[in-house]
């Protein structure tokens, strides 16, 4: 028998050995109330931060859940770099780029009006005080308002980057699930061919042996 069967179940074997090994575990790290568990997913590239515990406080609010708790929440990693260009496409997006830009205007006239009013303390009326109470609140509230813009992009971003990151693991999981089937059929392919061939030349050896044996031995002589 040829055994072709063998060089297919090899490559089974060794597919799935790669799922074995694709998680590359990291150190376990403790911050604060959090354990952060460090991943890397061999396939893609991709790091991962999985997160563990968190606060559970508790108050007189009936409606009140402890947050942030988490239990084995998976979070995508990348670098400060690649943090501050994708956050900046998300920032140049419509829904963000014009707002943005004004609020930054808006935000640097403020800090000039604040710093005028600086320069002219002492023995001002109470009306100009409280002019520069009210550009000071309206500067925090637009430096607040730009933060608040800043929060939600990044919200944003990483929501799309965990989706992408996903996507990705998804494709390389289905790949390495169609290899899978591919060799596993392959290999039973070939073993139930070599099954067959065996039983044909076991019968056809069979055959020839009761052929010889008759003909060595004729009935009734």
């Amino acid at each position: 028998m040829k055994k072709l069967w063998l060089f297919p179940m090899l490559f089974f074997l060794l597919i799935l050995l790669a799922g074995h090994l694709r998680w590359e575990q990291g150190p376990l790290q403790s911050v604060g109330a959090y354990q952060v568990q460090h991943t890397k997913d061999q396939w893609t590239g991709q790091r991962w931060i999985i997160l563990f515990g968190g606060w559970a406080e508790e108050n007189a609010d009936p409606d009140h859940r402890p947050y942030p708790l988490y239990s084995g929440e998976w979070f995508p990693h990348f670098t400060q770099e690649e943090l501050d260009l994708r956050l900046e496409e998300i920032l140049s997006r419509p829904e963000y780029h014009g707002k943005r830009q004004l609020l930054q205007h808006k935000i640097k006239d403020l800090e000039i009006q604040v710093a005028r009013a600086a320069e002219s303390t002492g023995g001002d009326p109470p009306e100009a005080e409280m002019d520069g109470d009210r550009v000071r609140q309206a500067l925090y509230d637009a430096t607040w308002e730009l933060n608040t813009l800043y929060a939600g992009a990044k919200q944003v971003l990483f929501a799309e980057y965990r989706a992408e990151a996903k996507r990705h693991e998804l494709v390389a999981t289905i790949i390495w699930g169609l290899l899978l089937v591919v060799t596993f059929s392959c290999s039973l392919h070939y073993f139930i061919v070599e099954v067959k061939r065996w039983k044909q030349v076991h019968e056809t050896y069979e055959i020839v042996e009761y052929v010889t044996k008759n003909n060595r031995y004729p009935l009734g002589k």
